[in-house]
């Protein structure tokens, strides 16, 4: 197995986080989920699906921005 250098070493390290995140927030808005927090409640007036997959979006958004962010600042 050959060594890296440190920048393409970091580089990768970030590719496979952003692919967890892809792919755990994808899980989190799949069906089996989303019929969870299918309910008639509501939570300040808002459904509770609806603000599920607010949330869920702003946590995206949120982790990616981090990660992205982190990367560049080392």
């Amino acid at each position: 197995m050959s060594q890296l250098p440190p920048d393409e070493e970091a580089e990768q390290r970030r590719g496979q986080r952003l692919l967890f995140v892809a792919v755990l927030f994808g899980a989190l808005l799949n069906f089996p989920l989303l019929a969870v927090f299918d309910r008639d409640g509501r939570v300040a007036g808002v459904p509770v699906l609806y603000l599920y997959v607010l949330l869920t979006w702003v946590l995206v958004v949120a982790t990616t921005g981090y990660l992205v962010r982190k990367s560049i600042n080392n």
